[in-house]
Order: structure tokens, then sequence, then C-alpha cells
């Protein structure tokens, strides 16, 4: 039925002599999740009316394509008007442009019409070699058993470990320490960098850990800026994410970091990115790096407000 909806919608609208909406981008080719600019410029005749100011897309757009943002159409001298829309791809290969559309009225006093633009479609390049790389963290299979002197090794290591608790048991038992009581960390950091540690110790653990890693390190880092009152909410898209940043969290490149830890995190969703152990541990290790610079930042343990 929506087809059905496209085809009779394409059919009725396409523009007279002198009518026209160009889709013009700035790069044809682009690496995966890389948020393209595409400039539109749409030309009426004298006596036509533009009812759309803000291009929208005719169908909604397929999975694997996100609009990120998109301006509101502004008219030159000439009477073109001219915008730009920003869209995200996590598809390789060429990829069609969803189609956009704008209203207008023909005439005064006429039904709208609708004005669409020639189909456009955009290389994507993945970044990751072609082909299936070889596994090389996989260590080819030992045989069972060993050397006849591993069993005799062992049972000698037990009989000494006897012994020395026996000579330890005998000997006046020493008063036990007191261990200082480990502060309760407060702030919104402090607690995000324990909770790091507990995500990283549960992906090691776990057989299938990586991948989801990555997700729940990426939705640490918009909780704790929630908490910490540097973002709204935590719905926020990534490129929306480090603009919003209060200046003391973004000076330097620590907005640059917290755009790449989220870029990644979107790479394993979308684009189905299979990150290795090493991978992980460095996504780690940046995440552990950006709380503890936003912290010495905010000022100790204290959110942001």
């Amino acid at each position: 039925m929506r087809r059905l909806l496209a085809l009779l919608l394409v059919s009725g609208a396409v523009p007279a002599s002198g009518q026209s909406l160009e889709l013009a981008p700035e790069q044809l080719k682009a690496n995966i999740g890389d948020v393209l600019t595409i400039r539109i410029t749409a030309r009426l005749p004298e006596g036509q009316e533009l009812l759309d100011f803000a291009p929208r897309t005719l169908l909604t757009p397929p999975e694997g394509i996100r609009i990120v943002s998109s301006d509101t159409l502004v008219r030159d001298r000439n009477g073109e008007y001219h915008g730009k829309v920003r869209m995200a791809f996590y598809r390789i290969g060429r990829q069609p442009v969803p189609t956009l559309a704008l209203l207008y009225r023909p005439a005064p006093g006429a039904s709208p019409d609708t004005l669409l633009h020639a189909p456009l479609a955009i290389e994507i390049i993945p970044i990751l070699p072609a082909g299936n790389p070889e596994i090389k963290d996989i260590r080819p299979l030992r045989l069972l058993g060993g050397p006849v002197w591993a069993p005799l090794g062992i049972l000698v290591t037990i009989v000494v470990a006897g012994l020395y608790w026996l000579s330890r048991r005998n000997r006046p038992r020493a008063r036990p320490r007191t261990e200082p009581s480990v502060p309760i960390p407060t702030g919104p950091f402090d607690v995000a960098l324990i909770r790091l540690g507990q995500l990283e110790a549960a992906s090691i653990a776990s057989g299938n850990g990586i991948v989801p890693l990555f997700g729940e390190v990426a939705e640490l880092v918009r909780t704790t800026l929630v908490e910490a009152g540097a973002l709204p909410h935590r719905g926020l898209t990534t490129p929306e994410v480090p603009g919003r940043l209060p200046a003391p969290l973004a000076a330097g490149d620590l907005a640059e970091g917290c755009r790449g830890l989220l870029g990644d995190a979107d790479l394993v969703k979308f684009a189905r990115v299979k990150p290795d152990r090493a991978a992980a541990a460095l996504h780690v290790s940046r995440a552990r790096g950006l709380f503890e610079a936003w912290r010495d930042a905010a000022g100790g343990t204290d959110a942001v407000r």
C-alpha cells in the first residue's frame, strides 16, 4: 500500500517547466557512519508559492539511513530557495538517498502539489578490509596429557604446601589489623569509573561480551552526563552530545573524545562492526581517561550545574 501511494505521489508530482528541486551532495563517497551534507535548491516560476520550507521525506527512511538534521529553506535575491540536509548511512555500497519532497501551490487558489527531485545515490565505503580476514587470536589445539614428571611436581607442591600450613598453624596468631575504610564515591564521575570497571570485568568473563560492551559504555557516558547536569536527557544523538557539553567538559579534546566513544558504539550497533578484545580494552581505557578528565575539570567529584 505504501509503495502504491508513493507511485501515485511521484506520478502526480512531476514538476512543470521551470520547476525544480535539486540535491547536490558535498561528497559522493564517504565512510560508513559519516554525517554527509547535501545542499538543496528549489526553483519555482513566478506566481507559484512554496508551502513547505523544511524538506521532508516522501517515505520513512529504510533501516540503515538516519536523517540527522535539515535546514529551513531560505530564499535568495534570484527567487531560489536554498538549504541543507544532513544524513548518515550505516550500510556499505551504493545507497539511495531518501526522496525529499516539498509542497507548493502551482497557482493562486489551486490545490497543493508535490515537488520531487531526481534519484540520487551515495557510495558508502567500509572501514574494514574486504574479504574474510584470518582470526589470529585462536591458538592451535594441544594434545591432552604431558610429561611424566608433571603429576609428580604437582604432588610435591601439595606436600610442601601442607607442611607450610602446619608450621603456620602452630605459630601464635597476630592480632588482625584494621584496614582503613574505603571512602564511598559521591560524585557522578567517580560512580561512573566504578561502573566502568564492573562492565569491563563482566565483558571479560562473558564469551560474547565484547559487542554489548560498546553499547553499555555509550549508555554509561550519556547517563553520567545527565546525572552531572551536563545534558538535559539521554536521547541526544551522537553528533548533538559534544555540542551540548558545558565549557569545562568540552575543553581541549574532551568533546572530540566523547564524540569518538559514541561514534564507535554507533558503528558496532548499526554497521555491525565486530571489534576484538584488544579494541574493547582500548575502548574502555579511553572511556576511563575521559571520565577522569571530566571529574578533574568539574572540580573533584561535584556535578556540573
